[in-house]
């Protein structure tokens, strides 16, 4: 009776000493991997935290070249207000922005007043940063007074500048097609899409 009793004690004195062992090779993995949290100063710069076996990006702008999400990738359709400085600032068009793909949305709207003048906006846009977006389409500007009274039509690649604090972005390529010095300023500003 006696050498059960001491072979039962021995058994679990091994497996209490089995269990303590992970239990604390457990805790020096976690403590291990918040030191290196912590302490690597390449991480925080990289935007990247290397923690075992994986890797969490701390970056949370979108990138076309991660295949990982972050909160700011979801995307969402929504109105924004567009204007034109001939037809009004105080009474804005709008222009409807509905996701196309991982970078490219769509976007299509006018600006209109009584006298028939009128902003028309029709392609593809994406933001290349936070003060940047590039356009893929056709914008055509219409006012009674300028280019007599005839549209004013750009094709192709346009860029969308937010200069400064301003909250609005302008197109760049501002020359009506009348020239003479006449310029057109086409701004989009903020809205309820996840451009």
């Amino acid at each position: 009776m006696k050498n059960i009793y001491y072979s039962l004690m021995i058994g679990a004195s091994f497996l209490f000493s089995q269990c303590n062992n992970t239990s604390n090779k457990a805790q020096n993995s976690q403590k291990a991997d918040m030191q290196q949290v912590r302490g690597d100063s390449s991480a925080k710069a990289t935007g990247h935290l290397e923690l075992a076996d994986s890797t969490v990006s701390t970056d949370t702008t979108p990138n076309q070249n991660s295949p990982n999400k972050t909160a700011k990738s979801v995307k969402y359709a929504g109105k924004h207000p567009i204007t034109l400085q001939w037809i009004s600032w105080d009474q804005p068009g709008s222009a409807l922005v509905k996701p196309l793909d991982d970078i490219w949305y769509s976007i299509k709207g006018s600006q209109k007043n009584k006298e028939g003048d009128y902003l028309q906006i029709d392609g593809k846009i994406r933001r290349l940063d936070q003060k940047t977006l590039e356009f893929e389409g056709t914008i055509i500007t219409k006012v009674n007074y300028n280019n007599n009274g005839q549209a004013c039509v750009k094709e192709g690649k346009q860029i969308f500048y937010g200069k400064g604090s301003r909250s609005y972005y302008r197109l760049q390529n501002m020359g009506n097609c009348e020239e003479n010095n006449v310029v057109d300023y086409v701004d989009i500003y903020p809205g309820k899409s996840s451009l």
